[in-house]
């Protein structure tokens, strides 16, 4: 049982409305009800461990809840000590007490917007068999304390309800549904709501899984290549044994009823180990987890029967595909090549190929022509894409027609330095130029990817660097350690820094998460960044495409011109915003900002923000001191301001920079592995490629 969807967020999945604690009473009174425990938790705390340290880095977050005493509708089970039975006791999950240092008795502390809080520890608790639930950290208190802890002092978020003996739960569903417990109040089933949670952490892991699908399909058109050249090879070396097949009265479509054959069989045997090398990346993923603490319950592998299906179709179309193109050529072999030694590529010569290739190189580069517009938008990326994807189709058609100049232009020298065999070298490179030039591409789109990516990457980190240098007038920011905890900062910090000498000006930034309603119709949802109009224009250099920021008030909101383009929204237009809490309000559009700068796309008034999400809190602070002040020595100040909040922390220009930087670099370097492994395997397709060759002109050498 539980309240109404708000609306589903990209920031911290479906948000739902909460319940009055009476209604677990009202559900407890329903037919076919044994048990009903209510339940809220929150995540917009921090756990310190022993050494006074935030715990949770960037990872799995650190979940506040109340502890549920029923066995059957809990989650965690105590492993020592005892359940939280007074406020100011909790339970902490296994790797979490392991990890930061505890042990039963000892004092904790939760670390809020608002400040500390002590705790006694007294239970240790695991999920299921492991020792945490996915690396996030569990610490469960009283029901009372929880709703403090959460601000929602009477509310419940979930209760959980055990049916009677010989009731089913579609049977229970229907009596609470029937039951009059209130008008915001939905019911699903136990297996309902796994399945909803599972959704959602496979919609928070589908960046990653998009990345990992990208460069599967990336390894799976290098592979193509090696596949092709390998059976072109084969077809090659046979010539002679299937113009003696034809000349015995073979057809063209037994030779390619043959081929397909053999390619098939090649794809069922290699898929079939690659899906056992899959299983056994993925069992050394499970245990890579596991040591850097994210811990799973002990479950096993799920290894479903349609996966592996998938691998084995999957493995079998791209070599059939790679293999179609020389089992072709194969049933062209006239029944006199087997007087003959060698057949002569003619692959470079072709008027339709090079006519073909400049048309669609033509077409890829009209359509990437949004990306190098003044303000390209998200709505471009899939024509972007497409048109990059045509260029490299381009450039594998083209290639063929450039391999044989380009082979002996690069081959000039190497007679000179290398005599015959250098002379010999060229030759072989000119005489077969789509040999030459599919050998190559597989390493050409690698290469070409790590350019691009590496030049992506120099110039974000430009673009960050003169973003901060001309966007920033202020000397210190303070933003919290862990860049996606959900813990900021009262703004009573803010307050203290601004009242410090030698301090001209602050601007506090505090985030909400909500639902917008824009006037097109569309209701996307975003993080609404608030603060002081004039404090951010004092601190931050922000141009603005129409109005000023200092426009905006409590009933009205600027909008970053992306977003304006994007969706069309003007000046005077109308945005709604729904906050987690449920609270709606209507802000008219008086500003728009220009791009690049340090705002949110959308920006209203701390009061106004407050009205939606009445505990709102810092998440950064901008600094900027007076004229003449060594900002050397301003550092201890601020910093024992901050003492209290160990969870922010302080940086100058150079440092904030660099920890953007950093991140960037992060993502780049799971990037650069990717791409290694299809570098990889093109370089292994080169070897094979020359192996074949080699042995193909056994009686030449």
């Amino acid at each position: 049982v539980r309240g109404d969807v708000l609306f589903e967020s990209d920031f911290a999945g479906t948000v739902r409305g909460f319940l009055d604690e009476s209604v677990v009473a009202d559900v407890e009174q329903v037919d076919g009800v044994a048990a009903a425990e209510g339940s809220i938790s929150t995540v917009e705390l921090t756990l310190l461990d022993s050494d006074d340290e935030p715990m949770g880095g960037a990872g799995p977050p650190t979940i506040v809840s109340n502890w549920t005493d029923d066995e059957q509708l809990a989650s965690y089970q105590i492993q020592e000590g005892r359940a939280p039975e007074a406020d100011g006791e909790v339970v902490i999950d296994r790797a979490a007490t392991d990890n930061g240092g505890f042990a039963l008795g000892d004092t904790v502390t939760l670390l809020s917007s608002e400040g500390r809080e002590d705790f006694e520890l007294v239970g240790i608790s695991t999920f299921g068999s492991a020792d945490s639930a996915a690396g996030a950290i569990s610490v469960a208190t009283t029901l009372t304390e929880a709703q403090t802890l959460a601000n929602e002092p009477g509310k419940v978020d979930t209760i959980s309800v055990r049916a009677t003996e010989g009731t089913t739960p579609e049977e229970l569903v229907a009596n609470l549904e029937a039951a009059d417990l209130g008008p915001d109040v939905s019911v699903v089933t136990g297996k309902e709501a796994a399945d909803e949670l599972s959704n959602d952490i496979k919609e928070g892991f589908s960046f990653f899984s998009t990345l990992l699908l990208v460069f599967a399909a990336i390894a799976l058109f290098v592979g193509w290549f090696i596949i092709s050249n390998t059976f072109s090879i084969l077809v090659a070396q046979r010539t002679r044994e299937l113009a003696l097949l034809r000349a015995l009265g073979a057809t063209k479509r037994q030779v390619l009823t043959s081929v397909f054959l053999e390619a098939g069989v090649i794809g069922v045997f290699s898929a079939l180990l690659g899906f056992v090398g899959g299983v056994l990346l993925a069992w050394g993923a499970f245990a890579g987890l596991s040591a850097i603490g994210v811990d799973l319950p002990t479950s096993g592998l799920v290894i479903e029967p349609l996966v592996a299906g998938r691998a084995i179709v999957v493995g079998l179309v791209i070599t059939a595909i790679a293999a179609a193109a020389p089992a072709i050529r194969a049933t062209r072999v006239p029944p006199m090549a087997a007087l003959r030694d060698v057949a002569i590529d003619q692959s470079g010569r072709s008027r339709i190929r090079l006519l073909l290739g400049l048309l669609i190189g033509a077409l890829g580069a009209f359509m990437i022509t949004p990306a190098f517009a003044e303000l390209p938008t998200s709505g471009d990326i899939p024509g972007v894409g497409l048109g990059l994807f045509a260029i490299i189709v381009a450039v594998l058609v083209l290639g063929p027609v450039f391999a044989r100049p380009v082979a002996w232009l690069m081959g000039v020298w190497l007679p000179k330095v290398r005599g015959v065999v250098g002379s010999l070298a060229r030759e072989n490179a000119i005489r077969n130029p789509r040999r030459t030039a599919s050998t190559a591409s597989a390493l050409i789109i690698g290469v070409t990817l790590v350019a691009f990516i590496t030049i992506f990457a120099s110039s974000a980190s430009a673009s960050v660097t003169a973003s901060l240098t001309n966007g920033f007038k202020g000397q210190y920011i303070v933003q919290p350690v862990n860049q996606f905890s959900f813990t900021g900062v009262t703004p009573d910090a803010a307050k203290e820094i601004a009242d410090l000498d030698g301090v001209a000006d602050v601007a506090a930034v505090g985030v909400i998460d909500g639902q917008l309603t824009l006037p097109n119709g569309k209701e996307p949802t975003g993080i609404i960044g608030a603060g002081d109009p004039e404090a951010f224009t004092e601190v931050f250099t922000i141009d603005m495409a129409e109005g000023q920021l200092t426009d905006i008030d409590d009933t009205s909101m600027a909008v970053d011109r992306a977003v304006a383009a994007q969706d069309d929204i003007a000046i005077g237009d109308e945005v709604t915003i729904v906050s987690r809490s449920g609270r709606t309000a209507t802000f008219t559009v008086a500003a728009i900002s220009d791009e690049p700068n340090l705002l949110l796309p959308w920006t209203i008034t701390r009061a106004a923000a407050e009205s939606l999400s009445p505990e709102l809190t810092d998440y950064q602070i901008g600094i900027k001191l007076d004229d003449g002040v060594d900002a050397a020595s301003m550092r201890q100040p601020i910093e024992d301001v901050l003492e209290p909040y160990p969870n922010m922390k302080l940086q100058d220009r150079d440092q904030f920079e660099q920890g953007i930087i950093q991140q960037i670099q992060i993502l780049l370097n799971v990037i650069y592995a990717l791409l290694a492994v299809s570098i990889v395997i093109a370089l292994i397709g080169i070897a094979n490629t020359l192996s074949l060759s080699i042995h193909e002109r056994t009686r030449e050498l």
